[in-house]
């Protein structure tokens, strides 16, 4: 897949150079943190979903670049606004663990990107292409939120199978029956990469859900 991106250079934070900020918004994507009950999920579109795969698999290709995927400031949709009562939405932040970049460090970043916005430089990104997700030993990843901000990080074969797993999810969308019926459903899950071969970390959950009024079947009725 290609993407058009913004590229943000970055200097003074461990291996990191640059930020990748998708051009185009993924406008159909919410992320609902888990660090206030220990559940989260990540909802969106078929697009949205395929796009954000890619991004990810972006993320665990490159030793020296972390995506941001602002999704904080979407207009909430109806069918899951209730999601959302206890707890506001969430940017998503990816990055290679051995990139070194502390969580505490994003909002700074984050701040000069505004006030540095003309040294950002379009490219385009070719993002490797998916597999078939499969379980690693001791593949895992950690979600820390900050800043308004949820942050993946882990191994870079651990953000191959996050994005693996979220692009299969997208692709579910367009047969699933509950889609069809009810426009909205849970697709997968990324609980078994936060788990290894344990537990989940302190009872985290993370689930990715489909909302699609495209492939909801009343919407043509």
């Amino acid at each position: 897949m290609r993407l058009s991106a913004l590229a943000h250079p970055v200097a003074g934070h461990g291996r990191l150079c640059r930020v990748l900020v998708p051009d185009a918004r993924l406008r159909n994507t919410w992320v609902r943190p888990p660090t206030l009950t220990g559940y989260g999920k990540i909802t969106g579109c078929r697009a949205d979903l395929l796009r954000l795969g890619a991004l990810i698999r972006m993320a665990a290709s490159s030793p020296h670049s972390a995506v941001h995927v602002p999704l904080r400031k979407n207009d909430l949709a109806d069918e899951i606004a209730y999601w959302f009562r206890d707890v506001e939405p969430v940017d998503l932040l990816i990055i290679r663990k051995d990139i070194g970049l502390r969580p505490s460090a994003w909002p700074e970043l984050r701040a000069g990107f505004r006030r540095r916005a003309s040294e950002a430089r379009p490219l385009t990104l070719r993002t490797p292409e998916p597999r078939a997700p499969h379980y690693i030993q001791d593949d895992r990843i950690s979600l820390t939120e900050h800043a308004g901000t949820l942050m993946i990080s882990g191994p870079a074969s651990a953000l191959h199978q996050v994005g693996d797993v979220m692009t299969e999810a997208g692709e579910l969308i367009a047969s699933n029956r509950d889609i069809h019926q009810w426009g909205h459903a849970i697709l997968s899950s990324l609980t078994w990469i936060l788990r290894g071969d344990g537990g989940a970390p302190q009872g985290t959950e993370f689930d990715i859900y489909g909302l699609d009024p495209i492939f909801h079947k009343a919407r043509w009725a």
